[in-house]
């Protein structure tokens, strides 16, 4: 099963499961989900697409930006 997620339709302040919370993107503006990256860097996604697969599931982003540092 292929799920399409799309913080941006999503009000701010709300908690999406095995997500997280929904809040502004303060490089963008637009509501999404603040994640660590592989690499350290912060990101905050707005679109991924994530796939149920018969040894877990795998999760790719679709439409996100990159954080400074704080």
């Amino acid at each position: 099963m292929v799920v399409l997620e799309d913080f941006t339709k999503i009000s701010e302040g709300c908690d999406v499961p095995d997500a997280g919370h929904v809040a502004r993107c303060p490089r963008c503006g637009r509501s999404g989900v603040e994640e660590p990256s592989e690499v350290g860097t912060p990101i905050f996604v707005h679109v991924q697409l994530s796939e149920v697969i018969g040894d877990g599931m795998r999760v790719e982003l679709q439409d996100c930006c990159t954080l400074p540092y704080p």
